[in-house]
């Protein structure tokens, strides 16, 4: 399939080869013109295309896509039990058009990069940073401006308020980075083949506001803490819930990482965040919205996003119909009326390592109510948490680094 074009090499410049970014998708047809679109116009000139078990015609879309030039699309067979997301990154990790890339980051279709400086693209980015190999771009979970049903509206342009900076929960990141010997492609960073960390220890990381990661966040870590966190510069806007309707047709969907029930109320009740405006993607929108619509401007694809739109809708009214559909619906309503600061008191055991799986069993099984045992996980998590936010802290003072948040004295 064709390749997008590379980007230049100015004058007196290091080399520069593609941008590229690694994806994965499975019925996204009412999403990847636009996701394709805001990322190629902010610099991306290679977007590979893993997809699977697609229904709505999306992989049709992303052949024609290929055919002209803007993604690289691959399919991803995924045999029973096997799990999306691992399965495209090891191929992924296998092919030349990722390997021989001057950037690689790895998004989903609900993730959008926003760059804050200049004219938003990644060359102003990189202005920020110029000796950096890699960027460690934090998540802005962004909610679902209260909208209750489908809208064919821009994620960017429908959904503008997202959580506060300090809402830790939404701390993970993705990493923007320079790809080197025996990396291994992650979700949210690379990792290396072996256990010899060494050349991870080595590569020159910043944060989404330009200043140093620490060692401990290069050796393992996928999220920032307190004294690594920086949103000046750059974040990644993560639309996970987006409107009520939006997201029981995700749930229905399933997820890439084959992970049973993930997409339920409380999921929506922690990350439905509208705390603040988050205005700043707007800036993109009108040339977004035109990239958009000159890929419609080719017959075969129109068609072919026509067909898929449809199939959609017939989605959406089928789920509506469905018995249990007000009752879903009204429970994602009451989700989103949670407050900020009552979210401590929800018991979300997603994140949790095994043996805190372990540890809530046994207390609901000692009749411990789902709210107490919800503050004592989160009592232990901040515990945790605060001795990771030190430590951080400490080793960015011995390089002469402040924080962007904390009081480290």
């Amino acid at each position: 399939m064709p390749r997008a074009a590379c980007s230049a090499t100015a004058p007196g410049s290091r080399p520069m080869g593609a941008r590229t970014i690694v994806t994965m998708m499975k019925d996204e047809a009412p999403f990847l013109l636009h996701w394709i679109a805001h990322h190629r116009l902010i610099g991306f000139d290679r977007i590979v295309v893993f997809t699977n078990d697609c229904s709505d015609g999306s992989d049709a879309m992303l052949d024609r896509l290929a055919a002209m030039g803007e993604v690289i699309h691959h399919p991803n067979p995924v045999p029973r039990g096997g799990k999306p997301q691992p399965l495209a990154l090891r191929r992924a990790d296998k092919l030349a058009e990722v390997r021989e890339s001057d950037w690689i980051i790895t998004l989903d279709t609900d993730e959008y990069l926003n760059i804050k400086p200049g004219d938003g693209t990644l060359d102003a980015l990189f202005a920020t940073a110029p000796d950096a190999d890699g960027f460690a771009i934090t998540w802005r979970m962004m909610g679902s401006n209260g909208l209750r049903d489908w809208t064919d509206t821009p994620v960017t342009e429908a959904y503008t308020r997202g959580a506060p900076d300090l809402f830790r929960k939404g701390w993970g990141v993705k990493t923007l980075f320079r790809p080197f010997d025996d990396m291994k492609l992650g979700i949210h960073r690379p990792t290396l083949k072996g256990k010899d960390k060494s050349a991870l220890l080595a590569r020159s990381w910043v944060n989404g506001s330009a200043k140093p990661m620490t060692q401990a966040f290069k050796q393992d870590m996928w999220r920032s803490s307190l004294a690594t966190l920086g949103y000046a510069h750059a974040e990644i806007a993560h639309y996970a819930t987006q409107s009520q309707e939006a997201y029981l047709r995700r749930a229905a969907r399933g997820n890439v990482n084959a992970k049973p029930d993930k997409y339920n109320a409380t999921y929506y009740a922690i990350f439905d965040r509208n705390e603040t405006d988050r205005t700043g993607l707007l800036r993109h929108a009108e040339a977004t919205r035109a990239r958009v619509a000159g890929y419609l401007a080719d017959p075969q694809l129109h068609d072919l996003a026509d067909r898929a739109l449809h199939w959609h809708e017939a989605a959406r009214a089928e789920l509506r119909a469905a018995p249990d559909y007000p009752a879903r619906m009204d429970a994602l309503h009451d989700a989103s009326r949670i407050p900020f600061d009552a979210l401590d008191d929800i018991l979300f055991t997603q994140p949790l390592a095994p043996a805190g799986k372990q540890m809530v069993a046994r207390m609901r099984a000692q009749g411990i109510p789902d709210r107490q045992i919800a503050r004592a996980v989160a009592q232990a998590v901040q515990r945790i948490e605060a001795q990771r936010d030190a430590a951080d802290a400490a080793e960015l003072r011995t390089m002469g680094v402040t924080p962007d948040h904390g009081n480290w004295g």
